[in-house]
């Protein structure tokens, strides 16, 4: 009966356990199985030619167990998939494929309702571009016929294999109807005679360009895209230097829109959006850029500061707005006074850059005024362009600073020399928001007695001129030297400014970087004050 009893009990508890071991070893084996015939039924790749190219090239994929139709197949180049439309041809042992926009130097691959294969090793895709050149073109507003004009210029030249010409173009109803009359917002890779009507890149439907967030997909976009040794972004738009609050810019355009006027958007700011009722602060502008930056190096571990910035727009040719790009730019172009209609001659600026695209970001920044310059007769009315040199902005303010704390005496020299400095745009209100800052300190140093008054405005001087790397300025514009600032002539003149708000260390709302950390804004007070 023990035996038994023990036999039972071997059979109740310990059998089991050994049926479940076996049969978990069975399903193991089973799925291992599986797993081996579904790999061996799917596709595999033997070769691939040619062996490295960019974008848009055709690639032979030879191996075994592909799909005959293109649909059947994905590919992938460095884990970017192909379109299907971008499939050429596909057979069991063959496929040809087109390197997709966004590919990087990786492993091709290709995937099957009955598996995947890669190949052993990496397509190359080179970075053989020089420059990418990327324009945000904020159309969508008054300026859409002029967005138009510059969009042809570009397309006169159009991309080259070591200039990539990258455009998100945003248009609106009611201004221009030529080229499809389209609204939204659209990228484009420009070729030579291309048109705004002709197939884009992308549709983006309607964007509010004044957006910072459309600012930053735009730039990170094309950076991943259309890889380079050197990327420069221009700002298309009305522009006003460092802000605007909205509700101000939006009853201006209202208001000048009554009265048939072409110049509502003169606002502290760049690209405004009329069809969603916005546009980008500087400090928007800075956010964009920096966050940009920030996730190019997250998700591309790429290391990238923009070579150039530029603002085909009026007025933003300040310190203030210099200031903003520190982080983000080594150069930046841009005009103190408003800027014609033409704006920038992009057709000359292409062509020059397209012949000679070794240009290093210095001598690109240089041929922009340059060209810029020689777009426009010597007499046109009120016509100034320059570039600075980022990396003396640090240099600048400092003497800046030092001017604030040491310029503090012989008031009425002061008040005369602000009376005769160059200022910008004084036609729009009754006074002037900025001036010329190499020739406030030239009229300071001219006038004022006191040896210590003298030094500060030279080493000022002497600052802006190795900031300012090119400039260029019409025969009226004389006083131009390259970089304004922020310099109402008097303390009613500032209350006036209905921004003047903004211009002040506890400001909350878009704050301005150059008012939070220069002394400048300080120093206006106390000459407000001490003026007669």
């Amino acid at each position: 009966m023990k035996m038994k009893n023990l036999k039972n009990k071997d059979f109740a508890t310990e059998k089991p356990a050994a049926i479940s071991k076996t049969v978990a070893g069975r399903l193991k084996l089973f799925i291992l199985c599986t797993f081996v015939i579904l790999t061996a039924c799917g596709p595999y790749i033997s070769d691939f030619t040619p062996e490295e190219g960019a974008i848009g090239t055709e690639v032979t994929i030879k191996g075994g167990r592909f799909e005959d139709s293109p649909a059947g197949n994905t590919i992938e180049f460095g884990g970017v998939t192909v379109p299907t439309s971008d499939i050429t041809y596909a057979s069991s042992s063959e496929i040809r494929a087109i390197v997709p926009v966004g590919a990087q130097t990786g492993l091709i691959s290709v995937s099957t309702p009955k598996g995947s294969g890669e190949s052993d090793k990496n397509f190359i895709v080179p970075v053989t571009a020089e420059w990418t050149f990327m324009v945000y073109l904020d159309a969508d507003n008054n300026l859409e016929s002029a967005g138009i004009d510059d969009f042809l210029e570009m397309a006169s030249v159009g991309s080259s294999t070591a200039v990539n010409i990258v455009v998100q173009m945003d248009r609106i109803d009611g201004y221009d109807t030529s080229y499809g009359d389209w609204t939204g917002t659209r990228r484009f890779l420009i070729q030579a005679n291309d048109t705004p009507g002709g197939t884009p890149l992308q549709d983006l439907g309607e964007e509010n360009m004044g957006d910072p967030n459309t600012l930053q997909d735009f730039v990170e976009w094309t950076v991943t895209n259309y890889r380079a040794n050197h990327y420069i972004l221009v700002i298309w738009n009305h522009g006003d230097g460092w802000r605007q609050y909205q509700e101000d810019m939006l009853k201006t355009a209202l208001e000048a829109e009554t009265r048939a006027e072409t110049d509502w958007a003169v606002a502290k700011g760049v690209a405004s959006d009329t069809t969603d009722g916005d546009k980008l602060y500087m400090k928007e502008v800075q956010d964009a850029l920096t966050s940009a930056k920030q996730e190019l190096q997250d998700r591309n571990n790429l290391s990238l500061k923009l070579d150039i910035v530029g603002f085909d727009a009026c007025l933003m040719g300040m310190v203030e707005t210099a200031y903003a790009l520190r982080d983000v730019t080594n150069y930046m172009v841009g005009s103190e006074e408003l800027e014609p209609g033409d704006g920038w001659p992009y057709d000359d600026i292409l062509r020059n850059l397209t012949t000679t695209p070794t240009m290093t970001p210095v001598q690109l920044a240089t041929q922009i005024v340059t060209d810029y310059g020689a777009s426009y007769s010597s007499d046109s009315s009120g016509v100034t362009q320059s570039a600075v040199d980022i990396s003396k902005l640090s240099p600048l303010v400092a003497e800046i600073n030092n001017f604030a704390n040491n310029v503090n005496d012989e008031w009425g020299s002061l008040k005369a020399a602000r009376t005769n400095t160059r200022q910008y745009h004084s036609s729009w209100s009754s006074s002037s928001w900025g001036v010329d800052l190499w020739d406030f300190a030239d009229e300071v140093q001219t006038r004022v007695i006191s040896p210590t008054l003298q030094t500060a405005a030279q080493d000022l001087k002497t600052a802006v001129g190795n900031f300012v790397i090119s400039e260029y300025h019409s025969s009226n514009m004389t006083g131009s030297h390259g970089i304004a600032i922020y310099f109402p002539p008097n303390q009613t003149s500032f209350n006036n400014d209905p921004d003047h708000t903004g211009y002040d260390e506890s400001n909350t709302f878009m704050p301005v970087d150059f008012v939070l950390y220069s002394q400048w804004d300080n120093w206006l007070q106390d000459f407000y004050a001490n003026i007669p």
